[in-house]
């Protein structure tokens, strides 16, 4: 059912009104130029909703792309399949909200309550999470490429990989968590399979980390310490590392399709069967680097220093080596030869 025009002088005045119709719960909500009814599968596209009461609502399948859900309260409610692409959720209530399966593309969630919230294989891409309460929320099989998650709180939060994410849990809540030494930096816990899109590492000290098969797209990594770090499996598709210092790091079958590498320093890297397709790594060091079996398609590889350099193709390549030049000979000054003289012939005496 599509959303009906309504126009000020039929209908002045009119408040918002919940309706029971049978079993079904029917919300009516009247703005200043349209009226959109509530519930499963309708088409409430731009709906103005701002500060609403619309929890513990089945609203399955529901089109509110583009709503202003600005502090609305949906907790509880189903929103399996709904659609709310760009859609303006700041401050919003949704704890205990079913998202499962929704698009939510480029929305707006910043400051949201989404506590228990359940976001399994939801499309969510692009969406601002930032300094929502994630404690309990559940993201598995999400897609969540692009999205943001700049001061979020992190709680016993289920990721895509599986792994529970308690970066944030306060002492008094962590009782009963999972326990876990793991480091955490602006939200991002470094640790095996975390997920930390778009995070803010920069000049973070992570060397010996163990981030193998950690979701790091677009991370920013620039100057970072990555010494022998563990990466492997990882995914650092268009993340910036540039001058970051990833000397005998493990990157074997790391993901850093178009990633920046702009001088980052590679000195003995593991990088056999990683994916550089397209990666730009203008003067990197690449000395004693393992690049067996890795992609290098559309690289970028100009001024890049290549010495005891394994390639893909098992080549080692060092054409970047700075050979030592043998000494100079020492030159010893020869004295002068003089020419001897003859000895000079007495002179006869007089007698």
């Amino acid at each position: 059912m599509k959303c009906r025009l309504v126009r000020h002088f039929l209908l002045p005045e009119i408040n918002l009104k919940k309706l029971l119709l049978g079993s079904a719960v029917l919300l009516a909500m009247i703005n200043s130029s349209w009226a959109c009814t509530l519930k499963p599968n309708t088409n409430c596209y731009q709906a103005s909703l701002s500060g609403q009461k619309i929890e513990q609502l089945d609203l399955h399948g529901i089109l509110l792309g583009g709503a202003d859900l600005t502090k609305a309260n949906l907790s509880k409610s189903n929103l399996t399949r709904a659609n709310l692409n760009e859609a303006r959720l700041n401050g919003a209530n949704l704890s205990g909200t079913d998202l499962s399966y929704a698009t939510m593309f480029f929305a707006n969630l910043t400051g949201a309550n989404l506590t228990g919230t359940n976001f399994s294989n939801a499309g969510l891409k692009g969406v601002n999470f930032s300094e929502a309460n994630l404690t309990d929320a559940n993201f598995t099989g999400a897609k969540l490429e692009e999205a943001t998650f700049s001061k979020a709180t992190f709680c016993r939060t289920l990721m895509p990989t599986g792994m529970t994410n308690n970066a944030n849990c306060p002492a008094e809540k962590a009782a009963g968590a999972a326990a876990t030494d793991a480091l955490s930096i602006n939200g991002c816990v470094i640790a095996p399979r975390s997920v930390c899109l778009n995070a803010s590492l920069v000049e973070a000290n992570l060397g010996s980390a163990n981030l193998a098969g950690a979701q790091l797209y677009m991370a920013n990594l620039a100057q970072a310490n990555l010494f022998k770090a563990n990466l492997g499996r990882a995914n650092l598709t268009e993340a910036n590392l540039a001058r970051a210092n990833l000397t005998r790091a493990n990157l074997s079958q790391v993901n850093l399709t178009d990633a920046n590498l702009n001088k980052a320093i590679l000195r003995g890297a593991q990088l056999v069967r990683a994916n550089l397709n397209g990666a730009v790594m203008l003067n990197a060091d690449l000395t004693d680097a393992d690049l067996s079996g890795a992609n290098i398609a559309e690289a970028t590889l100009t001024g890049a220093i290549f010495c005891n350099t394994l390639m893909p193709d098992s080549r080692v390549n060092n054409s970047s080596c700075v050979l030592e030049k043998p000494a100079a000979p020492v030159e010893v000054a020869t004295p002068a030869v003089q020419d001897a003289k003859e000895p000079a012939k007495a002179k006869p005496r007089r007698r």
